[in-house]
């Protein structure tokens, strides 16, 4: 038994012996450079691609299993040009012999150095590697051998001098990777090791140079199922005409953590600083390696100054009324996220004195549905406008009227394509100098067909509601308004909106009305539709109706106009009246104004588009001559007198027609005494009709007659 063990023991040891002196003797017996031009003809048999290795091929066996190939070059595709699609200057790989035969797979530092990548298209949409496409999916679908490792040990990866140029000439843009340097040190699972990346970039679309560096820490499981990636660096340095004002630096810092055997991510804590602002955070994610992954995180924009961020981008900061606004803004949001949807659960953003506060989702990245729920606490809008222009003029309108006022061509395309529901709160708000509390509105949007209903404010003492209605299916778009104010004061509506409260009462408004067009113009002039106005206790300020009736009657008789005491007002207990509105034109037929002292009547017409006005109205004194400006004209009591609107807008004039009316009067005086000497004379002739037979009768010998 002993001499058998030493047999076998001897035999080992002659086996070991072998291997190791074919292991020393194979470089001298072997020349790989002899079959150089196999390799090129096997390849080119493969793909069609000439390579070529311009150096020697070095072999190593003992103790390293090591190769080294010099200067080779793989030719490109045919109509993509004579430069090779990829070379290389020098290529260094090396494996350990000896612990390979246990699976222990043990690598010197892989070298690679003067890489040329050139990627491209043609304006056919064709690419120069999709004829290599085949034979790799072919490689993909057969079955390897399953070969699993006992341990593995990397010397480190060492990267120099490469360059990747990718060309689309079917976008026309190019980007280009030069100076590429990736290092790592020594790879074992179990053990962290560092990692440094840098380049240079350059592209035409955005048109950019620059410079990439990141470093980090990264520690591969034994399982070689996960990977940390600590202390994060990343760094660009970017310029040129496609970044914004010409120049940007940002940089990230992070931690991370993959586990593809549990499918998670952790990204505890996230920093990015660019362009003066600073975002921290943090992310998570589960079934990663699946069809559904799932991520979740929080993000903050630190409190930053929007006016600094607005020249950082290259813009020219807006001109607003309040030079202040714009000095301070911040938002905190919670997130999660998937290949379908993102969304922000818990939202909060910070502008000046606003608040704003909420959820927001988008789901169908490809189409994408907009989803929101919002309130904020106040805004003043008009604080963000551009400062009034002198010569500015304003019209009195609802809110509605007065945001579509101030709006320019409505965006066509962008609505078609828009997919929107939500709900935004406002506590209070100013805008077009407009005040309302408890706004609330509903949005959807949808095929071209925006909807804002129910939408509503509490204003001025009374109510706001609207359903407005945007319908860009057709090719001219077409705008619905169903609109009622209730119980509002008209005076200080008036006052904010256009500065001047010449209404005052108590007020309801209602009108349904449909324009067509893009541009609030064209909305003027197809604007159809019907209206209805009751004021209540008011005043129309900025013309006493009575005061112009005395002073024409005065100028009539040439007498000098009478002082005038009274506010330059006309008072009312109610006014109201209906409208209709035809391409543009507003119509009225049926006002009425009631006073003490005055009946008012009127129809006529006013056009939006021109903004130029045309009507006429039938004033009747009725009350006490003592009443408002009325003394003096006791002469006109129950006269129609007619008095002319015109002008503009902005400047009306008013014509009273006092000689016609006083025509009337002096007609209807005449008419009066004609009536009354026609009674004086009948009543005459009756009584010497009556004399005369009573004289007769004196005359005749009747006495006794019937005795």
């Amino acid at each position: 038994m002993g001499k058998l063990i030493k047999f076998i023991l001897g035999l080992v040891a002659f086996v070991i012996l072998l291997v190791v002196a074919l292991a020393i003797a194979l470089p001298f017996l072997v020349d790989p450079n002899d079959y150089k031009d196999r390799i090129a003809t096997l390849v080119e048999e493969q793909t069609g691609r000439n390579l070529t290795i311009e150096g020697d091929i070095g072999l190593s066996v003992f103790p390293w299993l090591g190769l080294d190939i010099g200067p080779t070059r793989l030719s490109n595709a045919e109509g993509f040009g004579e430069q090779p699609m990829a070379s290389m200057e020098k290529v260094q790989v090396r494996v350990k012999l000896v612990p390979l035969l246990s699976k222990q797979l043990e690598m010197d530092t892989v070298k690679l150095d003067g890489l040329r990548l050139r990627l491209a298209k043609d304006a056919s949409g064709q690419t120069n590697w999709q004829d290599l496409q085949g034979e790799a999916k072919e490689a993909e679908e057969a079955e390897a051998p399953e070969t699993a490792l006992a341990g593995l040990a990397i010397g480190g990866v060492q990267v120099t001098d490469a360059e990747v140029l990718w060309e689309d000439k079917a976008a026309g843009t190019s980007y280009v990777i030069d100076e590429l340097a990736f290092s790592t040190g020594a790879i074992k699972p179990g053990e962290a090791f560092d990692l440094d990346l840098q380049f240079l970039v350059e592209s035409t679309e955005p048109a950019m140079s620059g410079r990439f560096d990141l470093l980090g820490e990264v520690l591969v499981a034994p399982s070689l199922q996960a990977v940390d990636i600590n202390g994060t660096r990343l760094k660009l340095d970017l310029k040129g005409a496609g970044i914004p004002a010409g120049q940007m630096q940002l940089s990230l810092a992070t931690d991370m953590a993959l586990d593809m055997e549990a499918q998670t991510l952790n990204m505890p804590q996230l920093i990015v600083e660019t362009l003066g602002l600073k975002l921290t955070g943090n992310a998570s994610g589960s079934a990663i390696g699946g069809d559904d992954p799932r991520f979740k995180g929080t993000l903050a924009v630190e409190e930053f100054v929007p006016r600094e961020l607005i020249k950082a981008l290259g813009q020219d900061v807006p001109e607003t009324a309040d030079a202040s606004v714009l000095g301070k803004a911040g938002a905190r949001l919670d997130w999660e996220a998937s290949t379908s949807h993102a969304a922000a659960t818990s939202l909060k953003v910070q502008l000046d004195d606003t608040t704003l506060d909420g959820s927001v989702r988008v789901d169908q990245f490809d189409k994408p549905a907009i989803g929101f729920t919002l309130q904020a606490d106040q805004i003043d809008l008009d604080r963000y406008l551009p400062p009034p222009s002198e010569d500015a003029e304003t019209v009195a309108a609802t809110p509605a009227a007065a945001a579509a006022g101030g709006a320019g061509a409505l965006p066509v395309d962008t609505l078609r394509g828009l997919n929107l529901s939500g709900t935004l709160k406002l506590a209070s708000l100013k805008a077009y100098n407009l005040r309302s509390t408890d706004i609330e509105f509903t949005v959807k949007a949808k095929n071209g067909l925006l909807r804002i209903n129910p939408a509503g404010a509490s204003m001025y003492g009374g109510q706001y509601r609207g359903d407005i209605t945007l319908d860009a299916r057709q090719d001219t778009p077409v705008l619905s308004l169903n609109e009622k104010v209730s119980g509002v004061q008209a005076g200080p509506l008036l006052k904010d909106l256009t500065g001047d409260d010449k209404l005052l009462g108590t007020a309801d408004f209602q009108a349904t009305l449909k324009g067509r067009g893009a541009t609030p113009e064209q909305l003027r002039q197809t604007l159809n539709g019907t209206a209805g106005f009751a004021f209540t206790d008011g005043a129309v300020k900025g013309v006493n109706i009575a005061s112009l009736i005395r002073n024409a009657q005065a100028k009539l008789k040439g007498q000098p106009a009478p002082a005038d005491t009274q506010a330059n007002q006309t008072d009312f207990a109610e006014l109201r009246g209906t409208a209709t509105v035809t391409n543009g034109v507003v119509r009225n037929d049926d006002l009425s104004l009631q006073s003490p002292l005055l009946r008012v009547t009127g129809k006529g017409e006013a056009s939006l588009p021109e903004e130029t006005i045309d009507y006429l109205l039938t004033t009747k004194i009725v009350g006490s001559i003592e009443g408002q400006g009325g003394k003096g004209l006791g002469e006109l009591k129950g006269v129609a007198i007619p008095v002319r609107i015109g002008g503009t807008f902005s400047k009306p004039s008013y014509t009273p027609d006092v000689a016609a009316a006083l025509s009337e009067a002096a007609k209807a005086k005449v008419e009066e005494k004609v009536e009354e000497k026609k009674e004086e004379i009948k009543q005459k002739v009756e009584e010497k009709v009556q004399d005369k037979l009573k004289d007769k009768l004196k005359d005749l010998p009747l006495k006794g007659l019937f005795n």
